[in-house]
């Protein structure tokens, strides 16, 4: 299956090592998803898995916050289409903020 000229992932062929921001997967991989945990955001157009991938810097607050493995909806109806998002902060469908520095500590 193909959207916008794109594959389409399906439960089968979804990878969370491959897969990169902007590709599109259906609604069964979203929901298999959301089924993990309860989720950290789930409207009608984003779905946050509920664990956290990691922490990054909030550019505009300058606090640390943990990210997401995010979708937003792309298509409604019975085959909808979701466009995977990457890793954002809670509630939002755009990867964006500062990986923190990490101090070495000598022994």
């Amino acid at each position: 299956m193909t959207y916008n000229g794109k594959q389409v992932y399906t439960p089968d062929t979804f990878n969370y090592s491959k897969v990169r921001v902007g590709d599109y997967v259906t609604e069964e991989v979203v929901d298999d998803a959301m089924d993990c945990l309860p989720p950290a955001c789930m409207t009608s157009e984003c779905a946050q898995m509920g664990e956290p991938y990691s922490v990054r810097v909030d550019p505009d607050t300058g606090r640390h916050r943990d990210t997401f493995a995010t979708f937003k909806r792309v298509t409604y109806g019975r085959d909808g289409i979701w466009q995977y998002c990457g890793h954002c902060f809670q509630g939002e469908n755009v990867e964006r903020g500062i990986e923190p520095p990490y101090v070495r500590r000598e022994t």
